[in-house]
């Protein structure tokens, strides 16, 4: 569990906030409150995680309840690299992606219900594919590393395993968001190959805003 000055809290914090920078979004809420242990969820009568990062939302009489759950070993990754984005990037990277898909889902979630936009399962999935690549390319681009952009959108939708328990439906979503980020992601290497950072981050602005069938009609078209 997270407490005030632990520092997998000030990660989940930067990682909010980055997130919000590259997709120029506010939410009024910080996801570090909302971040809740297994023993958590069973006391608030909710079943227990079967992933180790989930986003539990319920709405009841027009009101958003979010709870964020992260597994103990992805919560130490963040303490261990502390302040060491370098190793949280590379050695802890498959750890932190969980870390990410958390705050995306928290933050699209939130800034879509402030202003009473609804969200489907779909597009929860694909924005955090997007958000991974994104906050991932921009760092390697910060640190003069811009020429490994392209191997990472292998190593994020290239070789990818799905957990046993999810059903048809849930297995199928998973897929669709991984083959429409990769195919978006693959179009926004443009930008980075061609140095251009400012129209990088008007694009990815621009699609987050994008309504669903908005968004995967633009997906849809990254793919052809």
């Amino acid at each position: 569990m997270t407490a005030p000055g632990d520092t997998a809290v000030r990660a989940l914090g930067w990682l909010q906030h980055e997130l919000q920078h590259v997709q120029a979004v506010e939410t009024g809420h910080r996801v570090e409150d909302f971040v809740v242990s297994r023993s958590g969820l069973e006391q608030m009568g909710l079943k227990a995680p079967k992933a180790e990062e989930e986003v539990l939302v319920v709405e009841e009489r027009g009101e958003l309840s979010v709870a964020v759950y992260l597994a103990p070993r992805v919560l130490e990754a963040l303490r261990t690299a502390g302040r060491n984005l370098g190793a949280l990037f590379t050695k802890h990277f498959p750890t932190l992606c969980l870390a990410i898909e958390g705050v995306s889902h928290f933050v699209y979630l939130t800034s879509r219900a402030e202003v009473l936009r609804p969200v489907s399962l779909l597009e929860l999935e694909v924005q955090a594919e997007i958000d991974k690549f994104a906050l991932a390319a921009l760092f390697l681009w910060r640190r003069g590393q811009r020429h490994e952009v392209p191997a990472l959108l292998d190593r994020l939708f290239g070789d990818v395993s799905y957990l046993p328990h999810l059903g048809p439906e849930e297995l199928e979503r998973y897929r669709t968001a991984n083959r429409l980020a990769r195919g978006y992601c693959r179009e926004l290497l443009r930008y980075v190959e061609q140095g251009r950072v400012e129209p990088l981050l008007a694009e990815l602005r621009r699609s987050y805003r994008l309504g669903a069938g908005e968004k995967y009609s633009r997906l849809n078209r990254a793919l052809h």
